[in-house]
């Protein structure tokens, strides 16, 4: 928690308790993707009342400081995960129950050589997520 305060006094923002509040929900759920509704609610539960429009404004100013990332899941919600320099992972969604496992291997850093040598274009990063059916739902599914 003490990187956290460090990198938003150093970047001149404030620690409020409400970004206290988003980014322990966060890191109480590393690994696991959150629309932001779940993380308003559950800072709630632990009587931290954090409006959805902070909630946003947190999220957002995370992610411009590279301690979050915006996970696209293929859905109109937006969903949100702590960030670990340390870790990339992508995600495999059940179409049946909505679970979301991580897959720590990443294969697209050999795409991302092909398309820089091939395309002349470098990229800074990536999102991949694989839909499909959980070992629960694979049965009712087929």
């Amino acid at each position: 928690m003490l990187d956290f305060d460090k990198r938003l006094k150093t970047r001149g923002y404030r620690l409020t308790p409400q970004r206290r509040a988003v980014y322990e929900v966060l890191v109480e759920n590393a690994g696991r993707p959150m629309k932001p509704e779940e993380i308003s609610a559950t800072c709630s539960e632990r009587g931290a009342a954090v409006g959805m429009a902070t909630v946003y404004r947190a999220l957002e100013l995370f992610c411009e400081l590279g301690m979050a990332r915006h996970v696209h899941l293929h859905e109109s919600a937006s969903y949100y995960e702590l960030l670990d320099e340390d870790e990339h992972h992508h995600h495999l969604v059940c179409v049946g129950c909505g679970a979301i496992r991580p897959v720590e291997a990443c294969l697209v850093g050999d795409m991302e050589k092909l398309i820089r040598d091939d395309y002349d274009f470098l990229v800074t990063s990536h999102c991949l997520s694989l839909f499909g059916y959980c070992p629960d739902c694979l049965p009712r599914g087929r």
